[in-house]
């Protein structure tokens, strides 16, 4: 029988599988419970409608809300971060979007101890931002990760591979300047 998405690590009663509320926690137990399927509609009305913006908004905020720190549920925000690809596969010119993906996907991973990941998210929006030719991207995805790394380590200074993140930084900045 299923176990709660909140309980399982702790141990939770097997549910049965139209349980609406777990009995330990009081929340709906299983992934996807929380998501409103209107929300997915009005993402795809709005992209249909060209309003790509309107729908990544929509989709980012769901996968926000399955990942953040009362509420999270890998499976759904699996599907979300899915379903956010596709319309990225769809419209190759978000480039802002993935790069905006990217670093919420870093800020998560980071919050629940996947920091390897949260470095290839990174990496990804680094790449992203450069084939892109935009360096005010590849300076905002530096700043941030300097910012979590300098909190991460009691200081920027001390992250691993500090000179290296500054001259790239300052290649980046040049860039810039230059253009």
């Amino acid at each position: 029988m299923p176990e709660c998405i909140f309980c399982e690590e702790y141990g939770s009663d097997d549910l049965s599988e139209d349980c609406t509320i777990c009995p330990d926690c009081g929340n709906p137990p299983f992934s996807g419970m929380m998501f409103d399927k209107k929300r997915k509609e009005e993402a795809d009305r709005l992209e249909t409608e060209g309003d790509l913006i309107g729908a990544f908004h929509i989709l980012s905020e769901e996968w926000k809300s399955h990942t953040d720190i009362d509420y999270y549920d890998e499976e759904m925000a699996t599907k979300i971060l899915q379903w956010i690809d596709n319309l990225f596969e769809r419209n190759p010119e978000m480039i802002e979007q993935k790069v905006s993906i990217n670093l919420m996907r870093m800020q998560s991973l980071h919050y629940w101890g996947g920091h390897n990941e949260a470095i290839d998210a990174v990496e990804e929006a680094l790449r992203i931002a450069k084939e892109a030719n935009r360096p005010d991207l590849e300076l905002k995805v530096l700043e941030m990760h300097g910012s979590i790394q300098s909190q991460r380590y009691g200081g920027i200074q001390n992250m691993p591979k500090y000179h290296d993140f500054c001259r790239y930084k300052k290649e980046v900045e040049a860039r810039i300047q230059d253009s």
